[in-house]
């Protein structure tokens, strides 16, 4: 076994920590996310440190690495909408990985269709077979060596919304087969949905 004790790399390089993680702690589901600025700019990014936290309310947490747009536009409107990542849309969400200006929008920019949502006033991606409207729920920053590293968002869904092609109404659930979830693995590297299987939880 290798072994790093955290000091140790961060002597090195603390991105080396960044590259454990990231390259440890996969496939991560991808949460690509609108925002809106006060002057009404939209903004779209993916993040892959990315969960559910609780049903009930229904959270989900997203980590934002840095000061980004995403970031400071759902501090000032408290607002988002999330889509999930498929074949469909993966090369458009890659697109919006790109460093752009504030006063820029990506979905603008790379021709991006969005429409209304319902229950914000954040537009929502259309080609996203999962989509979750949220509000924000609580902001923790995250802090080192006195400056903020990241902000770990705390987002609480007010509509779920989901292509036929992808839910089982009669059984309501969400099928995962015609789904195909696009999951993050680390550097360049995604991964498509594997072999299915089934395991019978224990009494």
């Amino acid at each position: 076994m290798k072994n790093f004790t955290t000091d140790e790399l961060n002597r090195h390089n603390p991105y080396l920590a960044y590259k454990l993680l990231s390259g440890s702690v996969i496939p991560r589901p991808i949460a690509w996310v609108t925002t809106q600025s006060a002057n009404g700019v939209v903004n779209a990014a993916p993040f892959s440190f990315f969960n559910v936290v609780s049903s009930q309310p229904p959270l989900v947490s997203i980590s934002m690495l840095g000061q980004k747009d995403s970031v400071n536009n759902l501090l000032a409107t408290k607002e988002a909408v999330i889509h999930f990542i498929s074949p469909d849309n993966v090369e458009e969400m890659n697109q919006t990985a790109a460093s752009l200006p504030s006063q820029m929008s990506e979905v603008r920019t790379f021709d991006i269709p969005t429409e209304p949502s319902r229950t914000v006033s954040v537009p929502s991606i259309i080609n996203a077979p999962i989509r979750f409207e949220a509000k924000l729920f609580k902001h923790i920053p995250i802090e080192s060596n006195g400056y903020v590293v990241s902000n770990l968002m705390l987002l609480e869904i007010t509509n779920f919304a989901f292509s036929d092609a992808v839910f089982d109404a009669e059984k309501f659930y969400v099928k995962p087969d015609a789904f195909q979830p696009i999951a993050r693995l680390a550097g360049n590297t995604y991964a498509e949905l594997g072999d299915l299987f089934d395991l019978e939880r224990p009494q």
